[in-house]
């Protein structure tokens, strides 16, 4: 055993660097053998935690050395965020998003605003299950995409019967997903 060798502890033993690098090669095997095509790159995953009242408000990152940063909120609810090419951006952006949550955790509601999230997320959830494992007749699903138009619908009119609360930065996706009729 070469005493110089990283891999190694004194003893002879893997180190917890070596030892993740070993699982690795062995998860990009299978799934090279699995047809897939898979990109190993050197990186930190961080984890970030906030406590906000009575829940908490927590990120992982990915930073890896093509200088790329894979973001996602894991709670108070799952949601990916964005890739980003600098850590500056991806600050900034929880710094909004951590603003946003101090500002929600004072409304009355937020228990019900987080409630609403995660339920939204395992129907998700059980929407792939259903698409994935069984062979959905075409009315089913169109009844589906109908009930979805109705949220949105309702979602639309929540926000503009809706005093705006936070105008540090505009909202991601309702201007986009949901443009107004009057538009």
């Amino acid at each position: 055993m070469d005493k110089f060798n990283p891999e190694f502890t004194g003893a002879g033993i893997f180190t917890n660097a070596s030892y993740m690098r070993m699982q690795a090669n062995q998860h990009e095997m299978v799934l090279r053998q699995m047809g897939g095509e898979v990109l190993q790159l050197p990186s930190s995953c961080c984890y970030v935690r906030f406590h906000i009242g009575d829940f908490r408000l927590s990120y992982v990152y990915n930073i890896n050395k093509s200088n790329r940063y894979f973001l996602e909120r894991l709670k108070p609810y799952p949601l990916p965020l964005k890739e980003y090419e600098n850590e500056e951006d991806v600050i900034e952006t929880i710094k909004i998003d951590l603003e946003q949550f101090k500002n929600a955790a004072k409304s009355k509601n937020i228990a019900s605003f987080i409630k609403i999230n995660q339920e939204l997320n395992k129907t998700a959830k059980a929407f792939e299950d259903l698409f994935l494992y069984y062979n959905v007749e075409k009315f089913h699903a169109e009844s589906i995409l109908n009930k979805i138009q109705e949220i949105e619908d309702e979602i639309r009119k929540t926000a503009e019967e809706s005093d705006l609360i936070y105008d540090k930065s505009n909202p991601n996706y309702l201007s986009h997903v949901f443009p107004s009729n009057e538009e």
